[in-house]
C-alpha cells in the first residue's frame, strides 16, 4: 500500500455533518436492558445518565455502502481507508449538560485529523473525529473518537496501560455473554461482524473469538462509576490496547483518586492482560 495513497485521506479532514434525534425513554430502556439495570429515566423530563448517549445518531449506511466486514466502507464524513482491519483507539466524552427524555437534539459529526503511522506491523491510519450533542438547552455533550485501520498484522505496537492496584475498590468479573453483546450491538446499530459472526472472526480475521465490543467495556465501567461514586460525570475516556474475546470472562477493576475528583479503571481479558483503560473525572 503506498504510502503516497493513505497520504491523500487527508484531504477528508474538516468534512462534516448534521443530524437529529430525539431521546425517548424506549432508547434508554434497551440500554438499561441490556445492561441488566433498573430504568433510570421512564419518564419524559428525566435527566438521562451522562454516558447513555451512545443509541442516538446511528450511523445509517446502507448493504451497499459496507464492506466486508460488515463497517461503513466510507461515506459520511469518514474517508474510504484502503485496510482490511478496523478497531476503536481513544475515546473522550465530556458532559456539559444532562439529555432530558423528550428532548429534540442535534448533532455534528466532524473529521477532525487523519495521521498515517506506522508502529512496527505495516501502514496504521489513525482517524479521529468529534461529535458534538445539543438538545434545547445548548451542549451536552461533546465526544472524539479516534480508530485504528491497519492490515492482517495488527495495529503494531503502543504505550502499555498503567498497572491496576494489586487491592483495588471496585471489581466485578463480567461474562463474556455473546446475548449482551449483540443486544449492545443492536442497541448502537453496530453490524461489524467480528462482534456477532464466529466464522467470519476466527477464519477471516484470526481471532480466538466473538470480540467483545470496547463500547459495552466501557459502559460497563460507566455503570460502575454510577453505582458507587455520588458524584456526576464530567467526563470518561477509554484506550483500548488488547482485545477481549469471548474465550472466558474479563475482570472490571476500578480505583478512586484520592481526593474523589476522579477515578481510573482497568478491564483484564481471559487472557490475563490489560486490554483497556478508562479514567473517568467528577463534577
Amino acid at each position: 500500500m503506498a504510502d503516497q495513497k493513505l497520504e491523500e485521506l487527508k484531504k477528508y479532514v474538516g468534512k462534516s455533518e448534521t443530524a437529529s434525534d430525539v431521546v425517548t425513554a424506549y432508547t434508554i430502556g434497551k440500554l438499561a436492558a441490556t445492561l441488566d439495570v433498573d430504568h433510570p429515566a421512564p419518564k419524559k423530563g428525566d435527566p438521562v445518565p451522562h454516558g447513555w448517549h451512545g443509541g442516538f445518531f446511528p450511523n445509517l449506511y446502507r448493504k451497499a455502502a459496507m464492506r466486508e466486514d460488515g463497517q461503513a466502507g466510507g461515506g459520511g464524513v469518514n474517508p474510504p481507508i484502503p485496510l482490511p482491519r478496523r478497531r476503536v483507539g481513544l475515546t473522550t466524552a465530556t458532559y456539559h449538560d444532562h439529555l432530558r427524555i423528550g428532548d429534540e437534539i442535534n448533532r455534528k459529526l466532524e473529521l477532525i485529523s487523519v495521521d498515517i503511522q506506522d508502529r512496527g506491523a505495516g501502514p496504521l491510519v489513525v482517524s479521529t473525529t468529534r461529535d458534538s450533542i445539543s438538545s434545547p438547552r445548548g451542549l451536552a455533550v461533546v465526544e472524539e473518537r479516534t480508530f485504528l485501520a491497519f492490515g492482517p498484522n495488527g495495529p503494531g505496537t503502543f504505550d502499555p496501560a498503567p498497572a491496576p492496584p494489586a487491592k483495588p475498590a471496585w471489581r466485578q468479573e463480567c461474562p463474556a455473554d455473546v446475548v449482551q453483546i449483540w443486544r449492545l450491538c443492536a442497541f448502537r446499530f453496530n453490524s461489524h461482524r467480528i462482534h456477532f459472526d464466529r466464522d467470519y472472526t476466527t477464519k477471516k480475521e484470526g481471532y480466538a473469538g466473538i470480540v467483545v465490543p470496547v463500547t459495552l467495556i466501557s459502559q460497563q465501567m460507566i455503570e460502575m462509576c454510577r453505582q458507587n461514586v455520588k458524584r456526576e460525570l464530567a467526563s470518561f475516556a477509554y484506550r483500548s490496547i488488547e482485545i477481549v474475546v469471548d474465550t472466558g470472562p474479563y475482570t472490571l477493576l476500578g480505583e478512586p483518586s484520592a481526593d474523589g475528583l476522579s477515578a481510573q479503571f482497568w478491564c483484564i481479558n481471559a487472557e490475563k492482560q490489560n486490554a483497556l483503560h478508562g479514567e473517568a473525572r467528577f463534577k
